[in-house]
């Protein structure tokens, strides 16, 4: 029987979460990582954010720029966000394949390499107001916000799933906004920045993303009126907080997991864990190891609880799985019936045994010896003990001695 105790833990290392955002004008209208940290304060989260936003930026020159990677190294980053050109994951496929897709996967694999426990994040932005007119000709979809915004948020799922990435749906609490409430303008005169509406929606969004808590708990309004502040977070819980796993909150948490067999005394075990960094296995019995893989001989029969924990940077996951080892006695009584202390197998080493060990009664393995190597018994304490027969045809006997 299996009894599974699932605990995950998220411990905190520093006493604030630290974001790095990397985008442009987007990201920088209204202070937005400032608006971030404001509306986290509100709800009792500390938050230290820094940004790089040149304007009209894309993916590919943040790659080309020396401060990108020189910020990344600066900070132990809980989150990298990447925010792409407003446009450019809109274009048509081939454009987008081979000018943005590319370097998405470069940044990402670079902040891994550099801050390789920053979770990167990308900042999935909106259709502009009424489509982008200035490519409408050229690329039909653009022509409308529907279609500009439909290819904005496949283009940066694409990018979030390929790369293990969480999204940040901001284009979509934008979307459900401008479904639902047509008096809160979103948009600048420009028809493309945010307003402080937006941004704020996007703030919202972030701290949703990055806390894994309900906006609703937010209460800074950030001069906007109560009213389309609350619409707003009530918005961004809908879209959201209500559907985590659906922007990959969560997904790419550290799991402890194990695969295991047990036969009488012996236990044969497998960590699989997922987006482990290192495991530990605690046997139960006072013995422990970080080998992903091998065996485990128990002394005595009894329960034990079998716990694995799974570390990833600042997060580790526990498991832990009741087995019951089983000595088997008897079984075979004419298997050197006469061997009862493994001094007697150094006295006169029967020609059918391959190999013997002898076990403390928590586990621990004192001495073993085989048929063409024999070592000198450790000196041992009073007590119990058990000794392990394996014959040439690998069967296998245990018994029970005592030392005075």
């Amino acid at each position: 029987m299996r009894y599974l105790f699932l605990l995950l833990l998220t411990l905190t290392a520093h006493a604030q979460t630290r974001v790095l955002f990397i985008g442009n004008s987007y990201t920088g209208a209204n202070s937005l990582p400032s608006m971030v940290e404001d509306v986290a304060q509100s709800a009792g989260y500390a938050f230290a954010n820094s940004s790089l936003t040149p304007g009209g930026a894309t993916l590919y020159q943040h790659t080309q720029n020396a401060s990108t990677y020189s910020t990344m190294a600066n900070q132990n980053w809980d989150f990298i966000v990447f925010q792409a050109q407003s446009q450019e994951p809109a274009f048509p496929w081939g454009q987008v394949n081979f000018q943005t897709l590319p370097y998405a996967d470069e940044l990402v694999d670079s902040a891994r390499s550099i801050a390789p426990c920053a979770q990167p994040t990308f900042f999935r932005t909106w259709g502009r107001k009424n489509g982008d007119q200035w490519n409408c000709a050229a690329f039909p979809p653009l022509c409308t916000y529907e279609g500009m915004d439909s290819l904005l948020h496949l283009r940066y799922r694409m990018m979030a799933d390929s790369n293990d990435a969480l999204l940040s749906p901001v284009g979509s609490v934008w979307r459900y906004i401008r479904d639902t409430d047509t008096t809160i303008e979103l948009y600048t005169a420009d028809e493309s920045h945010p307003s402080l509406a937006g941004s704020y929606a996007a703030a919202c969004t972030f701290f949703t993303i990055f806390t894994r808590q309900d906006p609703t708990l937010i209460t800074d309004d950030k001069n906007l009126s109560p009213l389309v502040a609350a619409t707003i977070r009530q918005a961004t819980k809908t879209i959201v907080y209500d559907s985590l796993l659906v922007w990959n909150v969560g997904k790419f948490d550290v799991t402890a997991d194990l695969s295991y067999t047990i036969s009488g005394d012996t236990l044969t075990y497998t960590s699989t864990s997922t987006y482990a960094d290192s495991i530990y296995i605690d046997f139960g019995d006072g013995n422990g190891t970080s080998a992903t893989s091998g065996q485990h001989y128990y002394g005595l029969d009894d329960f034990f609880t079998v716990t694995i924990s799974a570390f990833k940077c600042d997060q580790v996951d526990t498991s832990a799985y009741t087995v019951q080892s089983i000595m088997i006695f008897g079984v075979y009584e004419k298997i050197l019936p006469n061997i009862h202390h493994p001094e007697q197998l150094l006295q006169n080493w029967p020609s059918e045994l391959a190999r013997a060990e002898m076990y403390s009664v928590t586990g621990q393995l004192l001495w073993s010896s085989s048929k063409s190597a024999q070592d000198p018994l450790p000196l041992l304490s009073p007590g119990h003990y058990l000794l392990t027969l394996e014959l040439d045809n690998h069967t296998k006997t245990h018994r029970r001695f005592t030392a005075f």
